[in-house]
């Protein structure tokens, strides 16, 4: 019964699928490879009459924001122009053959007046993790003036041009993040921090820490909660691990069977041997009843 049942448990678990995170993907992230052609879009609370009337600016991490240079694109080969949008109040920002130097986070101004950096997306160009990288999530033991504090911490990158966002029970904020550091093994390491408050934390709230590394869906999570497993994550097994288990389950079954067929035999032989010597101390009786009934038989 009991192998039976773990078979069972091993067949659900390699036939359920884990559901993905709904708040997986970033809206204000761009992923693309390098060579590609992207759009940025930057909504802005005034009408964009003309292309050129909004600037756009680069920030990469630990640098200061840079304006970006439009040119004609009929005229000469340029990389960057400027677009309007399909919206009254949407600029878009077109990148022709993007390098890894296009990576940041992009803004967006106003040419003609003191009007404040609208953030627009961030640009992740290629992929920023290697066969090294890994996530790890810290709680702190205790609560800090009413919420948590939670620190996410990816290492093991190939560069620091990553973002990471969190999902606190379906709420998406990004935190904040430092500028990475280089590590002595060549590799770079970035921090997110994020306060939560002590009611969510206390009453169970699952809160998700999402890096997002470049390429197409390239990202890793890894959640915390008060002692709590996330409902689908907590046993959704690895495959491989499944694999190995309905292998051995398969040798214990193949065992319990032949174990099963020997001991079947063995019945079987003893069964033969007890009517063996049944038939062995019943054969006297029959000869002396046939030596008792020709002596009774009468003389000639």
């Amino acid at each position: 019964m009991l192998i039976e049942a773990l078979a069972l448990f091993v067949t659900v678990q390699m036939l359920r699928v884990c559901e993905p995170n709904p708040f997986s993907e970033s809206a204000s992230v761009v992923t693309a490879d390098v060579g590609q052609m992207v759009e940025l879009s930057c909504e802005l609370t005034y009408r964009v009459e003309v292309a050129s009337n909004v600037l756009w600016y680069k920030q990469r991490a630990g640098e200061p924001p840079v304006a970006i240079k439009s040119t004609d694109c009929q005229k000469n080969g340029c990389r960057t122009t400027y677009k309007k949008g399909f919206g009254d109040h949407t600029s878009v920002l077109e990148i022709r053959d993007v390098q890894v130097e296009d990576s940041g986070f992009y803004y967006c101004a106003r040419v003609s007046s003191y009007s404040p950096f609208v953030k627009g997306p961030a640009l992740l160009v290629g992929d920023s993790s290697n066969n090294l990288t890994y996530m790890q999530v810290f709680v702190p033991p205790s609560e800090v003036n009413g919420s948590v504090p939670l620190v996410c911490l990816v290492g093991g990158l190939s560069s620091k041009q990553i973002v990471i966002y969190w999902n606190i029970s379906g709420q998406i904020t990004e935190g904040w993040s430092d500028t990475g550091t280089l590590d002595p093994d060549q590799g770079y390491t970035v921090r997110s921090q994020v306060r939560v408050p002590v009611e969510t934390w206390m009453s169970g709230g699952v809160c998700t820490c999402i890096a997002q590394l470049g390429g197409a869906g390239k990202m890793i999570n890894k959640t915390v909660s008060h002692n709590r497993i996330e409902p689908g994550q907590g046993w959704c097994l690895p495959i491989p691990f499944l694999l190995g288990i309905l292998v051995f389950l398969v040798i214990l079954i193949i065992i319990g069977i032949s174990k099963e067929r020997r001991s079947g035999s063995h019945r079987q032989l003893a069964t033969r041997q007890v009517h063996g010597s049944a038939a062995q101390f019943q054969a006297p009786i029959l000869y002396a009843s046939l030596d008792f009934a020709a002596s009774s038989s009468p003389c000639r």
